[in-house]
This record gives structure tokens, sequence and C-alpha cells, in this order.
């Protein structure tokens, strides 16, 4: 049996500066532009995961997908769509002379697999505002004048497959009125996240007429056991699949078996387009996110003056590929006496990854790990935040304390298209989440945080 409980959410939304706001959601379509950059020079990617593939075997799996792609020159589909989400903080000020003379987003990661939460966002944000309208003057009299800005986030998400389906059947020489195209979710097993799922797939028909089914890994395997799928057209079950959506295999427990990795080079090596192809997906990654932070190394995508924007966002971030260098060595050494600054990450998404004060201590101290096996995470200072007060509704109980809010900006991107002077790309609406103090990670479905909204100031 399948029980169902309401998603967890805060009463009210929470303030937010609108510059800090804006400034994001500006920036959004330069780093979705970064990612497909980075993507088409599969090379870069190798080069800079090496050292972490040496030492795990996830990302070892992923490089060996994206090795095989690149061998498949004129086979290979060279249409990507990206649905990405990235996520900040608001770095508190620290003082006029300080780094941080003013409150600033600084960002904690930019996932380009499986950004959640496009749907239950948006619902959230119609509840929030309706809360604002029927509560007008408490709310008032409590925040002042407050605009909650609109979160079409779902719409846009629906929008960007459909134009990927369109895409497709372009590139492909399909009559869509004469095929049966369809969208296919790559899902986890026993899927605890559905409901947000389920509303994209929804509004996917609703708005466009476009078919989505679901299925897992080992379903994809079942069907493609013994078949090559190499330069082929990908077909599940009699549908035509255009566009293979994953909200799965961004974790190793999406992939326990060599049935699972072999359903991921399947569809990765067909014709569909993939959401995110193995490119963007290598993209995202903590190291490569190190890596752009360092000195000169953005300019190798972007011009100058993005380069500078892209890197306000930037906090301190340090390899830890051996031989350390003289500022990662520095970094280790302050991260074991100050435990509280820094994180430990390794390349991994979905919550519950990351290793916090002393259980970090003991990893750069090599307790816990070898030299050799530390070089597949990054270690990153932390952001450090003005804490508010809210109500948290999670499982039908009211929460009240002091808490820590992160804003993840969704963004679409449609590549490799025949138009690559004027790519589809769009800022899709937001997502934010609240957390009370204590708690590291930031995850709703994954159990650490709730959904928000930001009241703008």
């Amino acid at each position: 049996s399948q029980s169902f409980v309401h998603a967890p959410i805060t009463l009210l939304p929470a303030i937010l500066p609108k510059k800090a706001f804006k400034q994001a959601t500006d920036i959004a379509s330069v780093f979705s532009s970064l990612i497909d950059k980075i993507a088409r020079h599969p090379s870069y990617l190798e080069d800079v995961l090496v050292d972490v593939s040496k030492n795990d075997n996830y990302t070892k799996g992923l490089l060996q997908i994206l090795g095989e792609v690149r061998k498949q020159g004129d086979r290979k589909q060279n249409i990507t769509l990206g649905l990405f989400r990235s996520d900040y903080m608001l770095q508190k000020s620290l003082g006029p002379d300080s780094k941080f003379p003013t409150p600033r987003f600084l960002q904690v990661e930019n996932n380009t697999i499986a950004a959640s939460f496009g749907g239950l966002s948006s619902r959230v944000a119609l509840l929030h505002a309706h809360i604002l309208q029927r509560f007008h003057k408490d709310v008032q009299q409590s925040f002042g004048d407050v605009f909650l800005p609109k979160n079409p986030a779902i719409d846009n998400l629906a929008e960007a497959m459909s134009k990927a389906v369109e895409a497709y059947a372009k590139a492909e020489g399909v009559d869509v009125k004469k095929h049966d195209l369809a969208v296919m979710m790559v899902v986890q097993p026993g899927e605890s996240n559905a409901a947000d799922q389920r509303l994209l797939e929804y509004t996917l028909m609703a708005n466009h007429n476009i078919r989505m089914i679901r299925a897992t890994f080992n379903e994809v395997s079942k069907a493609y056991e013994g078949v090559s799928s190499d330069g082929k057209k990908l077909f599940f079950h009699g549908f035509h699949i255009a566009l293979v959506y994953f909200r799965a295999g961004y974790t190793p427990k999406d992939l326990p078996s060599p049935v699972e990795w072999e359903a991921y080079r399947s569809i990765e090596l067909s014709r569909a387009i993939k959401c995110p192809c193995i490119a963007y997906h290598l993209a995202g990654t903590k190291k490569i996110q190190q890596k752009l932070s360092e000195a000169k190394e953005l300019e190798k995508f972007l011009d100058a003056a993005d380069a500078d924007m892209v890197r306000l966002f930037f906090a301190d971030q340090f390899s830890l590929s051996e031989p350390l260098e003289a500022s990662s060595e520095k970094a280790v050494k302050d991260a074991i006496h100050h435990t509280e600054r820094y994180v430990l990450k390794p390349q991994r998404e979905g919550g519950g990854n990351n290793l916090w004060l002393n259980e970090m201590k003991e990893a750069l101290e090599l307790k816990t790990m070898t030299k050799q096996e530390r070089t597949a995470y990054i270690l990153m200072s932390c952001i450090e935040q003005e804490p508010f007060t809210a109500a948290l509704l999670r499982n039908g109980q009211v929460i009240v304390g002091e808490c820590l809010k992160e804003v993840g900006i969704y963004a679409s991107f449609l590549g490799g298209t025949d138009d690559e002077s004027e790519p589809y790309q769009k800022t899709v609406g937001h997502l934010m989440r609240t957390k009370l103090v204590g708690t590291n990670e930031g995850g709703v479905a994954s159990g650490y945080a709730v959904i928000d909204s930001p009241a703008l100031v």
C-alpha cells in the first residue's frame, strides 16, 4: 500500500532582499551557457575529473559513458536539454571593511541533474500568495509591504521539454502528428517524491499534449537486454522516446549493479535527447564547481565581463588533489582547527552526503580516509547567514524556531540545435527552502528542509 503526506512547508514566506534575488535571476542565463560550453569540451571534463575518478567508482563509471558517447561521431545526438537549478545562500554582511560589506548570494551548488520541486514550489508560491491576500492586514503589520514574485516554474519546465521534443522531431525528420512521441522520466524504485514529478507529467500533457511515461533503470534494462541502442532511436513499450528526463542516476544508489549501468549507457548512446546528457551531468559536479573558482578558469569559457559577474557568486573552494597546493594546505589546517567554517563535499547529489564538523576533521586528518580517497572531495568555506524565525509545518506538526534559507533559481537551456546563435533558454522560476539552525543539509525529500517562498523587500 502507498500512503501520502503533505509537502513540508513554511506557514508564511520568508523575507529576502529584492536586489539579491534579482542578481541571482539575472545571472541564471550565464550559468546555463557556462554549463553548455563546458559540456562541449569533454576533454576538459575528463582532465579535471581524472583524480576524482581514481578514487570514486561512480564518477569513473560516468566518465566511461562519456568516453563511449565521444566515440559515436555522427551517430551522437547533439541536441541537449538542461533543466538546471543554481542554489544560493545569503552571505550576511561582515562589516564595511570586510570581504562582504553588504549581504549577497553565494552559490552552494549548480544542479544539472534531477533539479526537483519545480512543481511543489509553484504550488507553495500560490498558497503563500493566498495567505498574504487573506491575512493582508496582519502580514503588513508584521512585515510591512512585501512583494511575492510569481513562480511559473512548472509551466516553464514543461515548455522547455516541449521545445526539446519539437527539436527532436525536426532533427530526426519525424512528423509529430503521425508519431506518438513521448518523454521518458527515469525514476527511482519506490520514488517518495512522486507528487512533484506527477505535476510535471500532468502539465506537459495539459499544456502541450505530450505524454510522459515513467521507468526505472531496471525496467529500461529489461526492454533493451541484448539490443544495441548505439545511434538508434529509442523505443520503450511501443512509445517513440524523444526526450529522456533523468530523476534518477545522480547517486550510486540508483546504479547498484551492471544492469542499471547498462541501462544508463543504452539511453546515452541512443538518439533520444537527454536531460541532462552525460556531459551536462558531469559539468555539475562539485569538482568542476571548485575548478571554475580558480583564477582565470572561467575565462576559458566566458568573456571577461561574464566571468567577473559569475565569480562574485563563488564561495572559497579548495582542491584536495595531491600534492596539495599552498592555499589548499592552509585551508585544510584552518578547517581542522575551525570546523564550523568549512564543509567537505563529495561528488554527490540528493542530500546527506557532505561531511561536517568532527566528521570532516577526522577525514582531513586522514583518520577515516586515505590521501587518495580524500582527492574525491572538495573543501568549501561555509556561507554565514543571518538566522530568522519561521514556523515550519511537517507531518501535521508546527515547529517554530530560528532558521536559515536557501534559494534555487531554475533555468532551461536547449543546446545543439540548428540555430546555435539564439539557443532557447529561459529563467524558469525559483525554489526556496528553509531549515532549522543546526541542520547542515538542505534537501526537502531527504528530510532536512521545508519548501518556502521569498517575500521581497
